[in-house]
């Protein structure tokens, strides 16, 4: 109970490492070795082809969602316009194995974004098609510990708090007993999505050291170093410079986030269990911030350039209690903080700043991840403390209900928070409060289901819009085939 329990709790790492290192793996297992993913739901007997000798292994499914955004009032300058966004599509993938070294894998995914209300100058309807996963993976190089994989890889740590992103990279991994460690270099290539011609703005030139040192130090108990060195290398404006809005990038910066993770769980008496969880993380580095002014619909002018430092920290942590009741109840709190800048004035920004490749979705042992800094809201942890109590049931065979609140206040004054999906003028520290909850069905083998619900409350720091409410609707469903 206690290991089936903790791997949902900390949603251990897939693909980040070298697969387990036994010289006669069938092609089945190191298929699902490599590509097995918390949130991708694949058939237990696959398509296969056989190919020189090989199987070719083809799965796929169709996944439909529905993304329900009300603000508390839609013609104020508070939250954002109602939104009712369908977002559905199929994704095709492959994995062939070469030889006993060398494997394969490539995914695709034919999409449509659509805003279904009406009449809008901002309405959403986008077709593309989006590379995911694309890599050429090499185990036990020259007979070593060693794993090289080259391509478009995943990168997900398991609470996604510091990255969860598909990256064009290479990436080196070397696994022992207890000790897994993996060093990537990354920059992309070439854009993502068929409807975007370039890469977009802020990826531009951009190039990524990404470190994972991760040590089971004992029984279930796990300690994680992370690390991301990020530097901005594309063209940098001058005062006075015309550009295209497709073009504007407002940030160019040079930055290190390292820090470190600890997890793990107890096993108590009458199989009760005790889960803890501790991020640390700090951001050291260089800024240079342009601002634009509009010339027309599709061309800007820049306006001011400056430089800052930065240098900030945050932390989440937390406990959960899993009660050995008839329904697995799931009791749990957390409190996260991240530092802000006191006097914006100067030329240092010490407001912590997440990595930009996170989601901060941990889902608390449910059947489903989810944004844990709540769905309404769903804030980047910057100038915040974020308070979290919150229970779940692990109901039926494989499934899960979850209720959350959170509180939110900031950690210095500001006028705004640096992203959320509720936007308004801060006036004070408290920003507000949240409730979500989260049903999650998976009873089957190729289908599940999502629906949830979120209501944010402004609070008294959003001044004469103080009290009013945000609500936030979710539902999906993804067949596997």
């Amino acid at each position: 109970m206690l290991l089936a329990w903790f791997q949902a709790f900390s949603f251990a790492p897939s693909h980040s490492f070298a697969a387990d290192n036994q010289a006669e793996e069938s092609d089945d297992e190191l298929r699902q070795q490599l590509t097995e993913r918390v949130d991708k739901r694949r058939p237990l007997q696959p398509t296969t082809i056989e190919i020189r000798g090989r199987p070719l292994t083809l799965s796929g499914n169709y996944e439909l969602n529905l993304d329900n955004l009300r603000p508390a009032n839609s013609r104020a300058e508070f939250g954002r316009r109602d939104r009712l966004l369908l977002d559905h599509g199929i994704e095709g993938e492959g994995f062939y194995r070469l030889s006993s070294q060398l494997s394969l894998f490539a995914q695709l995914h034919f999409a449509q974004e659509k805003d279904l209300h009406r009449g809008r100058i901002e309405r959403v309807a986008d077709h593309y098609v989006e590379r995911g996963e694309m890599w050429l993976y090499d185990k036990n190089i020259g007979g070593s510990n060693f794993s090289l994989d080259i391509g478009r890889l995943q990168f997900e740590d398991d609470r996604r708090w510091w990255w969860d992103a598909n990256l064009d990279a290479l990436r080196i991994s070397h696994e022992t007993d207890n000790v897994e460690i993996s060093l990537a270099l990354a920059q992309e290539i070439a854009s993502d999505r068929s409807d975007r011609s370039d890469i977009a703005p802020e990826q531009q030139r951009v190039r990524r050291l990404i470190g994972e040192a991760t040590w089971d130090w004992r029984r279930h108990h796990t300690l994680q170093f992370l690390l991301l060195h990020q530097n901005d290398g594309s063209s940098r404006e001058a005062v006075g410079h015309r550009l295209d809005n497709q073009y504007l990038d407002e940030s160019d910066a040079r930055l290190t986030w390292f820090g470190a993770r600890a997890s793990g769980a107890f096993d108590l008496a009458e199989r009760s269990v005790i889960g803890y969880w501790l991020d640390t993380a700090w951001v050291r580095g260089k800024e240079r911030r342009t601002e634009f002014d509009a010339i027309d619909a599709v061309r800007s002018i820049v306006t001011n350039v400056t430089q800052q430092s930065v240098r900030g920290w945050g932390f989440d942590s937390g406990i959960s209690w899993l009660i050995p009741a008839r329904y697995e109840t799931r009791l749990y709190a957390g409190y996260a903080y991240g530092s802000g800048d006191a006097n914006p004035q100067d030329d240092t920004d010490r407001a912590f700043r997440q990595t930009g490749l996170a989601t901060n979705e941990a889902g608390f042992g449910g059947a489903q991840r989810f944004p844990h800094y709540g769905i309404g809201l769903n804030p980047e942890l910057s100038n915040l403390k974020i308070v979290t109590i919150g229970a779940g049931l692990n109901i039926l065979k494989s499934s899960s209900i979850d209720l959350v609140y959170h509180r939110y206040r900031l950690a210095n004054p500001a006028e705004s928070l640096r992203s959320a999906r509720v936007d308004g003028m801060l006036v004070g520290k408290n920003v507000g409060s949240g409730i979500d909850l989260v049903l999650a069905l998976e009873e089957w083998e190729r289908l599940e289901f999502e629906l949830s619900v979120s209501a944010f409350r402004a609070g008294s720091g959003f001044g004469e819009h103080a009290g009013k409410r945000s609500y936030f609707g979710f539902a999906g469903m993804r067949i596997a085939f």
